[in-house]
């Protein structure tokens, strides 16, 4: 099974994320409270933390309990999504696709800038521009 949750001392704005990354996967999400982390990584496989650090927004998956990427979070672009909705998420980080694709529904598409795409509820479709591995 699949979660989705965000840090500690998660905003508005982190726990949208992990609402939609939640809903784009088919996952779990759960609101943090003060559950931490090794209890989360006890209950689940596999975990996508969206955390708030400094003025800066991560995105940390963790599989069978080892930490697998974290991506810097640099712009965030919420829209009205045009068309069918899509199962799962588009990116152009080839690294992230090649952990994911064999476990999650995940598309390429090659870009110059490192995207992260996913559609939410409601017809809302979040724009992640990622930065390099931290």
């Amino acid at each position: 099974m699949t979660l989705v949750t965000t840090s500690r001392r998660s905003t508005i704005e982190s726990r949208d994320l992990a609402r939609d990354l939640a809903f784009a996967l088919g996952a779990r999400y759960l609101a943090r409270g003060k559950h931490g982390i090794r209890e989360l990584i006890g209950t689940d496989s596999s975990i996508f933390i969206i955390s708030q650090e400094k003025n800066e927004t991560i995105l940390r998956w963790y599989n069978n309990g080892q930490p697998e990427f974290e991506r810097r979070i640099l712009k965030i672009e919420c829209r009205v999504r045009e068309g069918l909705l899509t199962k799962g998420i588009v990116t152009s980080d080839i690294d992230l696709f090649s952990r994911l694709h064999q476990i999650y529904p995940v598309i390429s598409k090659p870009q110059e800038e490192p995207v992260l795409i996913m559609d939410g509820p409601q017809r809302r479709q979040t724009i992640l521009k990622i930065g390099t591995k931290i």
